[in-house]
């Protein structure tokens, strides 16, 4: 048995629908996925009627990119069972961030000889957020680069010509938001983090008393799978794993491995029912979008 606890749809950054994101479990042998889309529950209602179609467990969940100087922090929500108003407000303040950045990428883009439009970005996300892999993807489309990831690497990661910052939570205010939603809280790929193992270490006890409840040791980003199950265990926190999988913007991402040939364990989704509590256990009737 297969399962992802990690991936996204076009509702942020992903390239399949949530439907089609369900049809695609079912044909992989994925028998439960959770969606987590950044900074967006719009796919979750549509998410979970596909599952129930396919006969797939559908979780619903969140990602939250939360402010961080050196890499990445991102916070999982998962199990997401109703509409949280403070939530849904927080969201839709970080898209309306990601809006002005995204017009300032652009300007920046156009002064380096790039020229594509907001019109042709929309278009491409098809859903509510609106990112960078979406430029990118435009830019590939249009010739200027060979591949998403050459977009990225010369003109839109942190540090690249192209690059402006955004509107972020703070990780304990992330943490907090998603923990009074009634989410398992969750430290996404741990090693985009960019911490030694003290300061990993230093990270998520801080944040347990917010409210974080599971560390990602499963993940394609990964090497460190066996410190960050040490670090659950010290912690109490449950282990969970995904893939990330975005589609054709992450090619090298497979649903329900985290490594190459690598399933994710079936524990991880033992390891979050056991946290989510006796409706966890109720397919596809945990959410109330």
């Amino acid at each position: 048995m297969l399962i992802d606890l990690h991936t996204h749809s076009s509702e942020s950054d992903g390239s399949l629908t949530p439907e089609d994101l369900a049809a695609l479990a079912r044909r992989e042998g994925v028998a439960a996925i959770a969606l987590c889309d950044h900074d967006t529950t719009g796919g979750l209602a549509r998410f979970a009627e596909a599952g129930k179609k396919y006969g797939v467990e559908t979780i619903p969940g969140v990602e939250i990119s939360a402010a961080w100087s050196n890499g990445n922090c991102h916070i999982l929500g998962l199990g997401l069972s109703r509409p949280h108003a403070p939530l849904e407000e927080a969201l839709k303040k970080i898209r309306d961030g990601r809006g002005d950045r995204n017009m300032r990428i652009i300007e920046k883009l156009n002064s380096l000889g790039i020229d594509i439009h907001v019109r042709e970005v929309k278009r491409m996300a098809g859903g509510d957020v609106i990112g960078r892999p979406h430029m990118a993807r435009v830019m590939h489309e249009k010739g200027y680069v060979q591949s998403v990831q050459e977009a990225f690497d010369k003109y839109l990661a942190k540090g690249a010509p192209a690059y402006v910052d955004r509107f972020r939570l703070e990780p304990p205010d992330a943490v907090s938001l998603l923990r009074d939603a009634g989410c398992v809280v969750v430290l996404a790929h741990p090693a985009q983090l960019c911490l030694d193992s003290q300061g990993l270490n230093a990270l998520v006890a801080g944040l347990i008393p917010f409210g974080l409840t599971g560390i990602e040791a499963y993940s394609p980003y990964d090497g460190a799978t066996e410190e960050y199950r040490a670090l659950a265990s010290q912690y109490a926190l449950a282990v969970t794993g995904g893939s990330d999988f975005h589609g054709i913007s992450k090619p090298d991402l497979r649903l329900g491995y985290y490594g190459e040939n690598t399933p994710i364990p079936v524990e991880c989704l033992d390891s979050l029912r056991a946290r989510m509590g006796p409706a966890a256990n109720r397919r596809n009737e945990r959410i109330l979008f």
